[in-house]
């Protein structure tokens, strides 16, 4: 065997395609605060929405917004079910960008609803 393959065997992550789910539930979490505050802002403190596209929340919003959240956890299902584990860091690493991300949009959109 060469080197590469007994590489392959001794590389594992201590992680499953669970513990990505779990990152998506964090996601929905963190959208669901976000349109909650947005929706606040907006109809409650009298705020406008600066998106065009995102004036009146349209469906298509809700289904983008809360369907990147699930890319990752399918994805990592999928690597499971091929036997794949090795590769789950892909879809780790991209959650944890999103999280990131979602959770700047949320401190970000709490810091102009409440003015601190």
């Amino acid at each position: 065997m060469s080197p590469i393959q007994h590489a392959e065997h001794s590389f594992s992550l201590s992680f499953s395609w669970r513990h990505i789910g779990y990152m998506a539930i964090i996601l929905v979490s963190l959208n669901l605060l976000d349109v909650v505050s947005t929706s606040h802002a907006i109809n409650v403190l009298g705020f406008m929405e600066l998106n065009p596209l995102a004036v009146g929340f349209p469906v298509w919003i809700f289904v983008l917004k809360f369907g990147i959240c699930f890319i990752p956890m399918v994805c990592a299902y999928v690597l499971h079910k091929l036997g794949m584990e090795n590769y789950l860091l892909l879809p780790f690493v991209v959650s944890a960008i999103l999280i990131e991300f979602y959770a700047f949009v949320v401190v970000f959109n709490m810091r102009n609803v409440f003015g601190v």
